[in-house]
């Protein structure tokens, strides 16, 4: 009952990250953005850092809309990835957004005694003090995200996965962005970068190496998400260790039984 008790939220939390970060997952894999998803954590944990830096509480509701009005300005600029058509530019592109907002968010938080305490913290979550009123507001946001990208899942499937898309409009591609910056916004604020990158990445790459289809892709690494999420929250109890370190570690597991599953799986789920 402890055990139950405890990890519950938790729990709750990781089943909200796996259903929304699996399926954004599959649209990074798709255009070739690998590191997307960690440049906007990055980002939003330097919006939490200039927050930080002028006094505001840096898990209070100021900080955080820091983080969105950061994260919002970056998906602006990632928009116009699409008018660059060779893929390592846009990746070089990316990796400059990550590596100079970690530079930046490591110089702010290095003028505060406790500054460096706040960066591995960012870093690394604490996922066990999640709140039930926290959890319900994450909720709420990302059933409004879910509507939005269900309504017009076409429009997002194009932009995403069309072998040729035609001229998108930069609207919708800043709406794709938007939505995912809010998404790693409100995921970072609780879980830590860590864990939000694996989230985002491990799930969605350890199904396509299983199977073709897109949904069944979905369901697969949202499958394989839930089981290497209750183990690593189990180990984390169980041991006493770092439990956003933990849940990464057991996750990056996953591709590894997905290969030893490969062979047992029948075509037709392949397909």
């Amino acid at each position: 009952m402890d055990l139950l008790f405890i990890l519950l939220p938790a729990l709750a939390l990781t089943i909200l990250m796996i259903v929304t970060h699996t399926y954004l997952g599959l649209h990074v894999l798709a255009r070739g953005i690998i590191f997307v998803d960690l440049a906007l954590a990055q980002v939003a944990a330097l919006g939490v850092s200039i927050a930080f830096l002028f006094g505001k509480d840096a898990h209070g509701v100021e900080a955080q809309l820091y983080a969105v009005a950061a994260t919002l300005l970056a998906a602006l600029g990632f928009a116009w990835l699409r008018k660059l058509a060779n893929k390592t530019t846009r990746e070089v592109a990316i990796g400059c957004v990550y590596v100079v907002s970690t530079a930046l968010s490591i110089v702010i938080l290095s003028q505060s005694a406790q500054g460096m305490e706040e960066l591995k913290e960012m870093l690394n979550g604490n996922i066990l003090w999640v709140r039930w009123r926290e959890l319900g507001l994450m909720a709420m946001i990302y059933a409004v995200l879910i509507i939005l990208h269900a309504v017009f899942r076409d429009r997002f499937h194009h932009l995403s996965f069309d072998a040729k898309p035609q001229a998108a409009s930069f609207l919708w591609e800043f709406l794709f962005f938007a939505s995912f910056a809010i998404v790693i916004t409100l995921s970072f604020n609780l879980a830590g970068i860590l864990l939000v990158f694996a989230y985002l990445i491990i799930p969605a790459f350890s199904a396509s190496l299983l199977v073709h289809s897109l949904r069944t892709q979905l369901l697969i690494g949202i499958g394989l998400a839930f089981i290497g999420s209750l183990a690593g929250l189990w180990l984390s109890f169980r041991w006493d260790l770092p439990t956003g370190a933990t849940l990464v570690s057991v996750l990056g597991l996953l591709p590894f039984c997905a290969l030893a599953m490969k062979p047992f799986l029948p075509r037709k789920v392949k397909a």
